[in-house]
Formats: structure tokens, sequence, C-alpha cells
């Protein structure tokens, strides 16, 4: 399963939240974060882009075949705040 993807299941963390991101194949800054892009280049410290991480997923594992979705919910992830970030729905059985 790749670690990077273009589209996730389920938010858990509104992607505003995140400033980096650390895999075993390197490590992406928020692009709104430029403070800590340069943090990271004064401090000799490689980072890439996050396309570059999604690439090297799909370079390694493949590109993952997208889910489909019954109507039925299964759970509600909740913000700290109490919010709703997203519902989670059953996912229709592979059909093979």
């Amino acid at each position: 399963m790749p670690t990077v993807c273009e589209h996730v299941v389920t938010v858990t963390t509104p992607g505003d939240c995140v400033d980096v991101l650390v895999t075993e194949y390197g490590i992406a800054v928020n692009p709104k974060r430029s403070d800590i892009a340069k943090c990271l280049d004064e401090s000799g410290i490689k980072h890439v882009n996050i396309e570059e991480l999604k690439n090297r997923a799909y370079e390694l594992v493949g590109r993952p075949d997208d889910l489909e979705w019954e109507d039925q919910v299964v759970a509600m992830v909740e913000a700290r705040d109490g919010s709703l970030l997203d519902v989670v729905r059953k996912i229709k059985p592979l059909v093979l």
C-alpha cells in the first residue's frame, strides 16, 4: 500500500494541520510552511515535494485501485473539538 497517494480514504487530521510528512523514502513539507522548509535547508536536511513521495510510492507498489463504497455509514471521525471530520462508509465487496 502506498504511504502517499492522491486520494485519502478517511480524513483523520485536516491537511492544514500537517506541517511535515516523514516516510521511509523522504520528507515533504507543507507548501504553506516555507519557514520549516527553510530551516531544513539551512540544516542540510533533504526534503522533497509531496508529489515526489507519491510518485515514489507508485513506483514501488503501483497505483492503488479506487475503492467502491456502499451507502451504509460504519463510523464517524470527530476532531478534538467534537466537530465531524469525516464519515466512513462500508466498502463494496471485491468482485473477482
